[in-house]
């Protein structure tokens, strides 16, 4: 074998293993940034005695798009917690409720509200027929991250509010 010929062998060689190596960093960083955009959905609920909430929050850092929000008690499934109150959600004036949620984008650390409602000392029969309304409601939550991967849906049950 003559020096030139150990050469260019030598250099298809390195040139191969650079390759292999640059495809195997590739792989390894999407990997990365797909676990590192990942959305982590959380429900927090609030029970006070002039205060009742319940919001969706996005702990992870990524987007969390929403594919259904579903809302199911005795009366049936619905697409908004309000709507799930029935005759029961026109008698309280609400500080704040959200609409339908589906399809909708949810920024790292933003939330929805889906419901919130203040009272006052003389409201103490109202605050107890919403906590009674929620203690038998259950929220159902799937949901993907930006890059179409489904997370592990939800199911977040809102017995807490039957503590009372």
């Amino acid at each position: 074998m003559n020096a030139e010929l150990v050469i260019a062998l030598s250099a298809v060689l390195v040139s191969v293993i650079s390759l292999i190596v640059g495809v195997r960093t590739l792989s390894t960083q999407r990997r990365h940034n797909k676990l590192s955009l990942r959305p982590i959905a959380h429900f927090s609920k609030g029970d006070y005695d002039d205060l009742i909430f319940i919001s969706l929050k996005n702990n992870g850092v990524g987007p969390l798009i929403i594919d259904e929000f579903s809302v199911v008690n005795r009366e049936g499934v619905f697409k908004r917690l309000i709507d799930s109150f029935g005759c029961l959600a026109v008698e309280v004036v609400w500080d704040g409720f959200a609409d339908n949620i589906d399809g909708r984008v949810l920024a790292p650390g933003d939330e929805f509200v889906l419901v919130k409602v203040g009272f006052d000392s003389s409201q103490r029969d109202l605050r107890a027929l919403i906590r009674s309304a929620l203690a038998t409601t259950v929220l159902l939550l799937a949901y993907r991250s930006i890059y179409n991967e489904m997370q592990p849906p939800i199911t977040f049950r809102l017995e807490w509010f039957a503590r009372h």
